[in-house]
């Protein structure tokens, strides 16, 4: 069998060059292994959003053709985008929690050698909010071209809240997959604010914000109006 062998394939020798603290020796190895451990988190991460940016621009295709009209099976194959989504968001929260094994002492070190990075610059956290419509530029794409796909089979959010699983097939299971994406990112974000908040107190970020603060302001929980056409069964009035 011809072709790259394991590390080729992977560009491991480049991938795992990429790590370089810049803490000095004189910092002592526990502070070094605390900012490669730093590092290796936010580089995972910013890797991990790449996949669901990807997943969700997939998803979006998927549910809508070249000329704009929704595709016959689009929701059946958005679903497993979605779900991989919903999945690899698990592993971005999961990161956050792990960054509270990274001891303040430790951090408070390097933290002034970070200048003025900030995660409050990443690229893909920010094409991630436009995509998922908690951005300040406006509605999801993904939201809607789901609506499309709804209207093209002669329903809306509202009815296929109503129907349910057994009424409503995939468009249900797409509508509950979209709710589990938007709590997960939900969750990620607060478990964020909850460690800036556990590690800096009220200092300012690195990045010029207010920390904490400006991180509260953007906790938005994608999709309102399909949470509101959930809401709406327990007023029985499933809305649009």
């Amino acid at each position: 069998m011809t072709g790259p062998d394991y590390a080729g394939y992977l560009r491991l020798e480049r991938l795992l060059s990429l790590q370089e603290p810049l803490s000095p020796p004189d910092d002592g190895a526990a502070t070094g292994s605390a900012e490669l451990f730093f590092i290796v988190a936010h580089q995972t991460s910013e890797l991990w959003l790449t996949q669901v940016l990807h997943d969700l621009d997939a998803a979006t295709e998927t549910l809508v053709c070249t000329d704009g009209r929704a595709a016959p099976d689009g929701i059946e194959l958005a679903l497993e985008h979605l779900h991989r989504a919903v999945a690899v968001m698990g592993l971005l929260e999961d990161t956050v929690r792990l960054l509270e094994r990274l001891p303040v002492q430790r951090f408070a070190v390097f933290r002034a050698r970070l200048g003025s990075a900030s995660g409050a610059q990443s690229r893909n956290f920010h094409e991630l909010e436009v995509r998922l419509g908690t951005a300040d530029e406006g509605e999801s794409p993904l939201y809607r071209a789901f609506l499309k796909a709804l209207a093209a089979r002669g329903t809306g959010v509202g009815e296929i809240c109503r129907l349910g699983a057994s009424g409503a097939g995939a468009a249900h299971r797409m509508a509950e997959a979209l709710l589990d994406l938007g709590y997960r990112f939900w969750r990620w974000k607060v478990a964020h604010l909850v460690l800036v908040d556990r590690t800096l107190g009220g200092l300012s970020g690195t990045g010029g914000t207010t920390g904490a603060p400006y991180l509260l302001t953007r906790v938005r929980i994608p999709f309102p109006e399909l949470r509101s056409a959930r809401e709406g069964l327990h007023r029985h009035e499933p809305g649009t």
